[in-house]
């Protein structure tokens, strides 16, 4: 699914113009690929971060430019709350990218009405798939997972048609594990508790000298 932004030019490049944009509530962002020449753009702030919540791969860019395309990447302030600059990748509807998405899981698992609890293990899955198909999310059924089961990334359900998984099939999304339980006590030392006997030695060495 693909969201409406409208972009405009940016002129002003470097880090003082860079701030002095975001602190206006703009984003400063660069549009490349398709061997184009990259242009610098800057998109709004609260329309970014709305298709971001929306779990938007593609977006369409409308205003300074016409163009589908990837949000490639993002630079982020030092405690990742806040997006500093987006890199957008030119696509195209009938070309294929890959892209990571996430997985959700769906169900109950069994194996946690024995006891077992659920381990992840990964979170998100690469596919290549063509833009007007790419999902925001995946899913994978857990309502057969037992104790001691595993779901692999072969496992999900709702792959789009004309996708590829490009994450290994074979690859554990998510474990059912037995918690680890108290240690079990260490078995008794042999012969631990017996009355030692002080001086045995001395008192035969003692009585085979007297026999001799």
């Amino acid at each position: 699914m693909s969201e409406i932004m409208t972009v405009e030019p940016r002129t002003k490049l470097g880090k003082i113009h860079n701030r002095r944009l975001r602190d206006e509530g703009r984003l400063p962002a660069i549009l490349y690929g398709h061997g184009e020449t990259p242009v610098s753009l800057s998109v709004s702030t609260a329309q970014f971060a709305a298709a971001l919540r929306h779990g938007a791969k593609v977006v369409d860019l409308q205003g300074a430019v016409k163009q589908k395309a990837l949000v490639q990447s993002l630079a982020w302030d030092t405690f990742r709350k806040n997006v500093l600059h987006i890199d957008f990748l030119r696509v195209s509807a009938d070309e294929k990218v890959s892209v990571e998405i996430p997985v959700d899981l769906k169900g109950d698992a069994p194996g946690l009405n024995n006891g077992g609890i659920l381990e992840h293990q990964l979170h998100m899955v690469e596919i290549e798939v063509d833009p007007a198909h790419m999902p925001d999310r995946l899913h994978a059924s857990v309502a057969n997972l037992q104790l001691g089961g595993s779901i692999y990334a072969g496992d999900i359900t709702d792959l789009p048609a004309g996708a590829k998984l490009i994450t290994p099939a074979d690859a554990v999304l998510v474990n059912c594990i037995q918690p680890a339980g108290e240690p079990e006590p260490e078995e008794a030392v042999l012969g631990a508790g017996e009355p030692e006997v002080i001086g045995k030695d001395e008192e035969e060495a003692d009585s085979e000298s007297k026999a001799e």
